[in-house]
């Protein structure tokens, strides 16, 4: 059996975080696989054990934004960010997160990133 923290994809994705369903925070993905992820941000209070939403937005072409959300727990944090795990995710789901990892995809700029989700 692979372990969850085997063969890991290094990225620079930009996330919107959630608690509770709602967008609290920015971060970007450093690395992960399938199973968790490591995510730098700035969120204050971020603990073991504590369930976190993240949400990536994609361009897939010039005008199609492409949303996909991913519901974690809280594994470890440090002074620069936090590991997650990533529940349960379908086959189609752990297959887009893989893609999205290899390609380094392009994510909106920051400032953009709560605006989008505003008017979505």
């Amino acid at each position: 059996m692979e372990h969850r923290c085997s063969e890991r994809y290094t990225a620079d994705i930009k996330i919107l975080i959630y608690r509770y369903g709602i967008p609290v925070a920015i971060g970007r993905i450093k690395n992960g696989n399938r199973y968790g992820l490591y995510i730098e941000s700035d969120l204050a209070d971020v603990h073991p054990l504590q369930q976190l939403g993240i949400e990536v937005l994609v361009y897939r072409s010039a005008q199609k934004l492409q949303r996909y959300k991913f519901e974690s727990i809280v594994v470890h944090s440090n002074g620069r960010g936090f590991g997650l795990e990533l529940d349960t995710l379908s086959e189609d789901a752990a297959t887009q997160l893989t893609e999205m990892l290899l390609a380094a995809p392009v994510t909106p700029q920051t400032t953009e990133l709560f605006a989008m989700v505003a008017n979505a």
